[in-house]
């Protein structure tokens, strides 16, 4: 706590007061909400310190270990170089949760496996219990709550970390085209094996397990958000488990970063959202660090309307587990619209299921996708759309996603360089969006692109390493109509299938006809290339050869991490064997994990 005696000479020679730091442990048996906050007197609720009126710039809020099943709600501001932090303490797990566990006595549907059903057995295993009102009391929900018909559970966990297949259609999620929520069965006669079924009429919530829940911890999602910061300026938050919310309707987050200015996210987990796990809208110079972002509902992290915001070496794996139509909003990252000079760097996005790892939709300008992995993911690795403003994507180790390794739709003033692409259903891809999205301006230099085909019949491949639009209309038409978009100095590995390049959806190209007919790729090379590919593991095998990168110009403010280290190397006076090849095609990503 800050001492209320300081020297008054210390005011008066304009000395800052000391920060302060304050106490919440919800476990501790004196914890209250009305204590002064102290260690030896905490708080019970991070929420109190959220709202804290005491709270300073450059003070800090400890939370200690526990789980707390709270909305915490940050309404307080720091000043700049003095942000107010909130942190799990050192050593604490820290779990914040918009669920609550289901406490009382569960009922067997039925004993007897004769019982006529839908199908043998069908309910075996199949409990019920009725919820009280004290699962639906969130006020973000009051309208739909005062009539209890519309009232409705989205998600159903057991053990932490199992979330429940919802039976029925979804009350929030229509089945329009685009925006569909994948949904199983219509009642309670549907219901299979770790699956849930609500009954509105009476309360009832049906789950079928291995046994019987009251093995279990069962939860269900009853808040809206988890956490939420709205007009604050200087916050960190550190440290915390974030998980388990119910969807309040629409693509709200659980936890909802917005207007806010140099708020800093880092080392934290934030999981099993209904939808979006962590929201930034409409704010400033903020920064998401070291955060794990995964096994969401519908995306990882969604970003729109922000300035100048950071997300770095975070980790966005398994999201879209309710399955949402990838054609309208799912995956790792899905930001839109309008961010302006905002960077996404060093980070993993694997794994995400029917979905794109990271996605950039809609009048964003000067996006940096800088040293990034993508891969693994069931559509692009990479998916920039309809951004006119641009932006430069670099250094990104692309492989082994089903879709498009880096496609560019519809966007203009795009720089696709320094990128190893490997064994996508297709590499990099350019095409227009249509009369009000067309591509120009769209530079494809210093890539490294092996083996982007799919087989198929009669020794003909799927997909290709490059597609850059020319501006032919037609599959055989070879007349150039648009002159902006660029490719050089790349390398095409020849793999089983001979490297092919095309102008339009899907006519190939050789590299000789790419050339004579386009007079693009002069300086690219053509050659073998090694690689191992083992479980989801990748490693470039070959180092000769690939020593043809152009230098980039200076206005795109970036240089490659082998040239930079090369630079640094011989400024030391270091030996200069050892110094890395800044003219290199591809990542300065060679081998993952």
């Amino acid at each position: 706590m800050r001492s209320p005696a300081l020297p008054l000479l210390l005011l008066a020679l304009g000395t800052p007061l000391l920060a302060a730091t304050y106490h919440v442990a919800r476990q501790a048996e004196n914890a209250a909400d009305e204590n002064p906050g102290t260690q030896a007197k905490p708080w019970q609720s991070i929420a109190r310190a959220g709202s804290a009126k005491e709270l300073k710039p450059g003070d800090t809020v400890l939370v200690h270990a526990g789980v707390y099943r709270e909305h915490v709600e940050i309404k307080v501001s720091g000043k700049p170089g003095r942000p107010i932090t909130f942190a799990a303490a050192p050593g604490a797990r820290v779990v914040i949760k918009g669920s609550e566990r289901i406490q009382g006595k569960w009922t067997k549907l039925t004993d007897d496996t004769t019982a006529a059903e839908p199908y043998p057995n069908a309910f075996a295993n199949v409990w019920g219990i009725q919820l009280g009102d004290e699962f639906f009391t969130d006020p973000r929900f009051e309208g739909a709550y005062r009539d209890k018909m519309r009232r409705w559970v989205s998600q159903v966990f057991v053990q932490d970390n199992l979330p429940l297949q919802r039976i029925g259609a979804s009350p929030i999620y229509t089945n329009e085209p685009y925006l569909k929520l994948r949904t199983i069965g219509r009642g309670l006669a549907d219901i299979v094996q770790d699956s849930f079924y609500f009954d509105a009429k009476d309360q009832t919530l049906y789950i079928k397990t291995a046994g019987a829940p009251s093995w279990y911890s069962i939860e269900v999602g009853v808040r809206g958000f988890v956490v939420t910061a709205n007009d604050v300026r200087d916050v960190v938050i550190r440290g915390f488990e974030m998980r388990h919310n119910r969807q309040p309707g629409g693509q709200w987050p659980m936890v909802c970063i917005t207007q806010c200015e140099r708020v800093t996210i880092e080392d934290c987990t934030v999981r099993f959202a209904d939808f979006c796990g962590l929201g930034v809208g409409r704010s400033r110079s903020c920064v998401v660090r070291r955060c794990d972002l995964s096994w969401n509902g519908n995306t990882g992290l969604g970003m729109g309307q922000c300035e100048d915001c950071v997300v770095e070496d975070s980790t966005l794996l398994f999201n879209n587990t309710r399955r949402f139509h990838p054609g309208w909003h799912a995956g790792g990252m899905k930001c839109i619209p309008g961010n302006k000079r905002c960077t996404v760097r060093r980070c993993e996005a694997a794994y995400n299921i029917n979905s794109d790892g990271i996605w950039f939709d809609a009048d964003n300008a000067d996006i940096r996708i800088l040293g990034n992995l993508s891969h693994h993911n069931d559509g692009c690795g990479i998916f920039f759309e309809i951004n006119k403003g641009g932006g430069l994507i670099a250094d990104n180790l692309v492989y082994a996603n089903r879709g498009r390794g880096i496609y560019i739709s519809g966007s203009q003033k795009t720089w696709v360089v320094h990128n190893t692409v490997a064994a996508n259903g297709a590499g990099i891809v350019a095409m227009p969006r249509g009369p009000d999205w067309p591509l120009h301006d769209v530079h494809v230099l210093n890539n490294l692109l092996i083996g982007n085909y799919i087989g198929a019949q009669n020794h003909h491949a799927r997909g290709c390493d490059l597609t850059l639009f020319m501006g032919t209309p037609k599959e055989h038409d070879y007349t150039r109509t648009v002159t902006t978009n660029h490719s050089d100095y790349n390398v095409y590995a020849t793999t089983s299938w001979t490297p092919t390049l095309r102008h339009s959806w899907n006519p190939d190209n050789t590299l000789g006809q790419w050339r004579q007919r386009f007079g693009e790729d002069l300086h690219s090379r053509q050659m073998p290339v090694a690689v191992e590919q083992r479980g989801t593991g990748f490693r470039l095998l070959t180092t000769d050869g690939l020593d043809i990168a152009c230098p980039l110009p200076e206005r795109l403010g970036w240089r490659s991490p082998l040239a930079a280290r090369a630079r640094r190397r011989a400024f030391l006076g270091l030996f200069p064997r050892r110094a890395p090849r800044p003219c290199r095609v591809g990542s300065s990503i060679t081998n993952w994990p």
